[in-house]
C-alpha cells in the first residue's frame, strides 16, 4: 500500500518507526520524538485510519491507564526495501521454470485472490468501473475512464506495478485477475509496455459470465 502520509521524514513516519520498537504511549512518543503529545495523537489518528497503527491495551499512568499503541504487519511492510527484489527475483524464476499459459494462469489467479480481499463496487457497470479506476489510483496508479468501441476502458499514466511489468509483462496478468474478479466481468489487457509503463484495462460488461462472479 502507498500511504501519503508516509513521505520521507513526515511525522507520521517518524511515530510509525518509534512503534517498530514496540508497543508506546502517547507520552513515550511525544517525549522521544520532541513533540507534544496532541501532535502525537493527530499523527495516531492517521496512522490508525490508513490501518498502520492500532490499540493494543493500556499501561497504568500517574491518574489513569495510558493507551498503548502498535504497528500492524501492513505498517512493518513501508520500512522494508527486501519485497520488491524478492518479488522481481521471483518472477524471473517463475517465468524460466512455467510454461506460458501456466504462468499467465497462475498470475490471474494470484489478482483474483487478492480481489477477494476488497468488498465488490455497487450500481450501474460504469459505476463499479470507477470504483476499479479509483482502487487502482489507491495503489499508485494514475487513472481515468474511457470508451471505446461500446467497451468502458481504464487507463493509467502509471503501473502500480512498474516494477515488475518492465522486465516481467505476466506481471499485468496479475491486475487483469484482480479487475475480473473485483468487477465480476471479463477484462482484457491493452497496456503500453515500453520504458513507461501505462496500464490500459478494456472492461466488456456484454460478455459477463457467472463463473467471474464465484
Amino acid at each position: 500500500m502507498s500511504v501519503s502520509v508516509l513521505r520521507p521524514n513526515s511525522p507520521a513516519r517518524k511515530v510509525l518507526a518509534e512503534l517498530r520498537h514496540g508497543a508506546r504511549t502517547v507520552e513515550q512518543i511525544a517525549a522521544s520524538l520532541r513533540l507534544t503529545p496532541n501532535a502525537v495523537r493527530n499523527q495516531l489518528r492517521k496512522l490508525q485510519d490508513a490501518e498502520l497503527a492500532v490499540r493494543s491495551g493500556s499501561r497504568p499512568g500517574p491518574s489513569k491507564p495510558s493507551t498503548l499503541y502498535t504497528i500492524t504487519l501492513e505498517g512493518q511492510v513501508q520500512f522494508s526495501t527486501l519485497y520488491l527484489p524478492v518479488l522481481t527475483q521471483f518472477m524471473r524464476v517463475a517465468e524460466g521454470q512455467c510454461a506460458g499459459t501456466q504462468l499467465d494462469s497462475f498470475m490471474t489467479e494470484t489478482g483474483r485472490s487478492l480481489a477477494s480481499r476488497f468488498p465488490r463496487p455497487v450500481g450501474g457497470m460504469r459505476d463499479k468501473v470507477r470504483s476499479a479506476a479509483h482502487l487502482l489510483r489507491t495503489f499508485g496508479g494514475i487513472t481515468e475512464v474511457q470508451t471505446r468501441n461500446g467497451s468502458v476502458v481504464i487507463r493509467s499514466l502509471g503501473c502500480p506495478l512498474s516494477a515488475l511489468t518492465t522486465e516481467n509483462p505476466a506481471a499485468c496478468k496479475i491486475l487483469e485477475g484482480f479487475l475480473e474478479k473485483y468487477l465480476s466481468t471479463p477484462v482484457s489487457i491493452c497496456c503500453n509496455r515500453d520504458n513507461e509503463p501505462k496500464c490500459c484495462f478494456e472492461v466488456t460488461a456484454q460478455r459477463a459470465h457467472r463463473r467471474l462472479a464465484r
